[in-house]
């Protein structure tokens, strides 16, 4: 094979890359089509269908590709770093902002600077080198909404059980509830008794379930 060079920002040039990556994007749009509907209960069932318009797509040209695997070389030893690196120090509300999208850490972590690695389904953070956190990354969605909010009630039902009043006047008290079941309980809390006593009794079970990590089983006690 003899390689070529396409020129600095004439984007036709790009055609035979661009062109099957728009083929690859119609089939995923038509299998969705196909499917009924967009929704998906997790990251890796919509990764399932991604891959298998790929192996649809790949099975048509099965001959080529055998031929080729011959004149392929080994891969390197090291893997190529598929993430961006950024430094954020967690705040005294044990929380770190990462493009425009507000993460709560584990309280340990507070005053401390991290390194992260940001890849394009999760966030890995280190102290000193060691691994200390692993967040999903959140992406802002919807016109106009500017900044998002990734909450996990684990990293911080330790510190807000020590002023569990501090639910009442917390900013993210709907994102602390894990799911609608939970939502549901605080309804029926708040009617049974009165505020101080409902948020002292929520903020115990988040910290029991975090703590045992039996979520639905608390939430079902």
């Amino acid at each position: 094979m003899q390689p070529t060079r396409n020129n600095t920002s004439i984007a036709h040039e790009n055609g035979s890359i661009e062109s099957p990556h728009g083929h690859l994007k119609n089939r995923i749009e038509q299998a969705l089509l196909l499917r009924g509907s967009y929704e998906f209960s997790s990251i890796a069932e919509y990764q399932a269908l991604i891959n298998q318009a790929v192996d649809r797509l790949n099975a048509q040209h099965t001959e080529k590709i055998e031929a080729e695997k011959a004149y392929l070389q080994p891969l390197p030893q090291g893997r190529v770093a598929d993430y961006e690196i950024l430094t954020a120090r967690v705040s005294c509300h044990s929380t770190i902002d990462v493009r425009c999208v507000l993460y709560t850490v584990p309280a340990r972590l507070i005053g401390r600077q991290l390194e992260l690695h940001l890849y394009h389904d999760r966030i890995v953070g280190y102290l000193h080198r060691q691994q200390v956190v692993e967040l999903p990354r959140i992406r802002t969605s919807g016109t106009g909404k500017r900044r998002a909010r990734c909450i996990n009630y684990r990293h911080v039902a330790e510190g807000l059980r020590r002023k569990p009043r501090a639910f009442l006047y917390c900013t993210w008290q709907q994102d602390l509830l894990p799911n609608e079941q939970w939502q549901h309980l605080w309804q029926q809390m708040k009617t049974q008794f009165d505020l101080d006593t409902a948020a002292v009794l929520m903020v115990e079970s988040l910290y029991i379930a975090a703590a045992d990590d039996k979520e639905s089983q608390v939430a079902e006690y």
